[in-house]
């Protein structure tokens, strides 16, 4: 394997993680964040990304998995992960149900 090749398989593997993170990530949002907030609804950000994830791993099986997130396809699909997770993701998480557990300053009435 060379230099290229090995390097190609990381970035494989990184691209095809955000992807498969942001499409898990708009899985768990309820979709009444979406609306709130005045983005694309959910179901849309579903499909985009359960099609970018889907595609890379055709291409990966088609063609071989080094070269799979090196198309127009595969470079739309991490551009689509990108937007959600670094422009809709911080503001849909606003509206997103509250961790268990609080913080360690919150008191029994709020915090402190």
């Amino acid at each position: 394997m060379t230099v290229v090749e090995l390097v190609n398989l990381v970035v494989t593997v990184v691209t095809l993680a955000i992807k498969a993170w942001a499409l898990g990530d708009v899985a768990v949002r309820p979709s009444s964040a979406f609306d709130a907030v005045g983005k694309l609804p959910k179901l849309f950000w579903v499909i985009v990304l359960g099609l970018a994830v889907l595609t890379q791993v055709a291409v990966g099986l088609a063609i071989g998995w080094p070269a799979s997130w090196l198309n127009i396809l595969g470079l739309a699909g991490i551009v689509a992960a990108l937007v959600y997770l670094f422009g809709i993701r911080p503001e849909v998480m606003r509206y997103g149900p509250r961790r268990r557990g609080g913080r360690s300053s919150d008191g029994p009435y709020g915090p402190w």
